[in-house]
């Protein structure tokens, strides 16, 4: 029943995270914003969504005793990285060979892949620091979490000031497909719109947050029947 209920829920999560990037998709091309607007900033919200509520499901959740809950949360949070910089590296590599051949070369708008990658390495600089600051100096420990968000605010702002001259020329978002809840109630004329859009959104939120409640309740079943840590499964 457990490994049922983890399964449900992983799926749960994915649907959720697909519905969610889709309406992101239509969301950015209403709003005549840029790839790198959408792609940096809401389909990277709405892809790190699913690793990012586990976490915090897990930490604001009242099941279980709060060792576990932490272990859970510290679990998901050290594990997410080390899947996406591994697995997930290695599944991009292989759809994106299947679409594109082993040898065409990806051709990417420099200005905001540079500046995609001058703010991630520091960011990431200082969140390596945080790991060597001992834990009886939180007021260091604090400003550095300060810090990290402002960079990212920061990172914000100079991707949206950029997005009017991309989409001039030519990066403006494009959606993929059709919106899956205009097509999916089509039969009852449902047409394409900034509330349809946003329903989307609040739907995909909640698959992922309710898929993210029954994985970490999954996760805390199977640590106690295994007898291990919470820590090891996340």
């Amino acid at each position: 029943m457990t490994l049922l209920i983890l399964a449900v829920a992983l799926v749960v999560i994915l649907i959720g995270a697909e519905v969610f990037t889709n309406a992101l998709e239509h969301l950015g091309e209403r709003l005549k914003i840029s790839e790198g607007v959408t792609g940096s900033i809401f389909a990277a919200v709405g892809t790190a969504l699913p690793e990012t509520m586990v976490p915090v499901v897990a930490i604001l959740s009242t099941v279980g005793s709060q060792q576990l809950r932490e272990e859970v949360g510290v679990g998901a949070i050290l594990g997410a990285p080390l899947m996406l910089s591994t697995l997930s590296l290695f599944l991009m590599a292989v759809f994106a060979a299947h679409k594109r051949g082993w040898t065409d070369a990806l051709h990417p708008e420099r200005g905001g892949l540079k500046r995609d990658l001058r703010w991630f390495l520091l960011a990431f600089t200082l969140s390596t620091l945080a790991i060597f600051v001992p834990h009886e100096w939180p007021t260091i420990r604090g400003v550095i979490g300060i810090v990290l968000v402002l960079i990212y605010f920061v990172y914000i702002l100079q991707t949206v000031r950029a997005s009017a001259r991309l989409v001039a020329d030519g990066h403006g978002t494009e959606a993929d497909e059709p919106l899956f809840l205009v097509r999916l109630l089509k039969v009852f004329g449902l047409r394409e719109g900034m509330v349809v859009v946003l329903l989307q959104l609040a739907l995909g939120l909640a698959m992922i947050i309710g898929g993210a409640h029954g994985f970490v309740h999954g996760i805390e079943s199977l640590s106690e029947i295994l007898g291990i840590s919470a820590c090891c499964h996340c």
